[in-house]
């Protein structure tokens, strides 16, 4: 369960939340645990390559207090039991007593004391970063965060007791899921919307970390070849690629401990690809410059015993070279707190939004309890367009039985719903890991790279 926590963050970064807003062009923003800092009249500056910051506006916010001595033009900055000095265009800072010597000198402009980003996590022990691609000072303290986070996570250590109970042993995965799709022949008012149904057949085996599953499709075409056939484009290629489409299997491997997937099956060939190859998504690569450690995450993460435990490691783990991926991994594990938990009737409801360019994004995690224990669990998520709902999201489980619900909506385009349901059962066997010896295994996104 807590790697399955690390992935589902890592894709929680990779497709669902928006990030906040970032500079404009030109502009330099610093971000301070997960937040811009709303600097009014003393910007980031970048010198020369360096970048500086304003130190008052800096420090103040990260909870020193700040004093100014003119005669001696030294500046003292006290936070808890940390007292920093220093005077203003030298490289040496004294911290508590100790004299350190930073990489370059303060400065004064228009009124206002810059020191160099790295003046921060040299005397007050904050991590500091920085996002060239998003012109971004990353901050982050992970001691108040860690403080912080200090028992207030009771109801996920409930939950973390239901899920590694529950995944103790290995599971069969047996399950059924149908389909009502709706694409569009036309555009504006004279596309007609065609219906393609199908039903799949979901039988695997699953542990905490690992899951082998094949999924059987089967799909009515009918509609959609009439359509095809009617518009006088039907030639004897479409004919073999609808007989194709209309029953075929697909093979999946997740394995969390090394995040990758795999997936083979001759649908593949349709498109071009090899349709008897393994092809494989490492989470790794995917967040390849994001300062993210997907390995080192899930290792760390492994060897804790409580839900607490996992969040400290992965405070310990975020990254301060992106932005975007640092502030929704602290929104993310800010989310699970207790105090972000409604109680509705016996469960415990946590959402967490985020709206950019009109986008809005709900994910949200209810927690169902049966006096202090927590007996399942239901995860959604929703996306609209101003009003208009582009995709919602129900997973939900008690005991060993599991349900999803999805629904798409592609204005003019198509539409989709799915439902279905899956039965867990414990078992002496154990899933696949990864691809036999032998077998044809192609990456992914290297291929991908390779077309772009």
């Amino acid at each position: 369960m807590k790697k399955q926590v690390c992935v589902l963050l890592v894709l929680l970064t990779c497709f669902f939340l928006p990030a906040a807003a970032f500079a404009a062009d030109g502009e330099i923003n610093v971000q301070l645990n997960g937040a811009n800092l709303q600097l009014q009249d003393a910007a980031p500056v970048n010198e020369e390559g360096r970048v500086y910051v304003p130190f008052r506006a800096v420090f103040e916010a990260l909870g020193a207090t700040v004093a100014y001595d003119k005669e001696s033009d030294t500046i003292t900055a006290q936070k808890g039991d940390t007292a920093v000095q220093f005077v203003i265009g030298s490289t040496d800072i004294t911290v508590d007593g100790k004299q350190v010597t930073t990489d370059a000198a303060s400065f004064v402009r228009d009124g206002r004391t810059y020191v160099p980003v790295r003046f921060a996590a040299q005397s007050l022990g904050v991590t500091v970063g920085w996002d060239a691609a998003r012109q971004t000072v990353v901050m982050v303290d992970k001691a108040a965060l860690k403080e912080a986070a200090k028992g207030q996570y009771t109801l996920m250590e409930k939950y973390m007791v239901y899920s590694e109970s529950f995944n103790k042993e290995p599971m069969a995965i047996k399950g059924t899921l149908k389909f009502d799709l709706q694409v569009a022949d036309g555009s504006g008012a004279d596309a007609v919307m065609i219906p393609v149904t199908g039903t799949m057949k979901l039988d695997g085996l699953s542990t905490a970390e690992i899951a082998s599953m094949n999924v059987a499709t089967e799909l009515d075409l009918n509609q959609l070849e009439k359509a095809i056939a009617q518009a006088g484009e039907m030639t004897e290629e479409d004919k073999c690629v609808m007989e194709q489409l209309q029953s075929f299997d697909m093979d999946v491997i997740a394995n969390m401990e090394t995040g990758k997937v795999y997936m083979k099956s001759a649908l593949f060939g349709l498109s071009g690809m090899d349709g008897t190859a393994w092809y494989m998504m490492d989470l790794e690569q995917m967040l390849q410059g994001s300062g993210m450690d997907l390995q080192t995450l899930l290792e760390s993460t492994s060897r804790q015993d409580s839900y607490e435990a996992v969040v400290m490691s992965m405070i310990d783990g975020l990254p301060v070279t992106d932005a975007l991926t640092c502030a929704t991994m602290l929104e993310s594990i800010n989310q699970y707190q207790d105090k972000n938990f409604q109680k509705v009737g016996s469960n415990y409801v946590s959402t967490l939004k985020q709206e950019t360019e009109g986008i809005s994004v709900a994910v949200s995690l209810t927690l169902k309890t049966d006096g202090d224990k927590v007996t399942g669990y239901a995860q959604s998520m929703s996306m609209y367009m101003g009003t208009a709902q582009i995709m919602t999201m129900k997973i939900e489980q008690s005991g060993n039985q599991a349900t999803m619900n999805v629904e798409m909506n592609v204005d003019g385009m198509m539409t989709m719903k799915m439902n279905g349901d899956m039965r867990y059962t414990a078992t002496a066997e154990k899933p696949q890991g990864a691809p036999a010896s032998g077998d044809k295994v192609i990456d992914l996104m290297e291929q991908l790279n390779q077309v772009a």
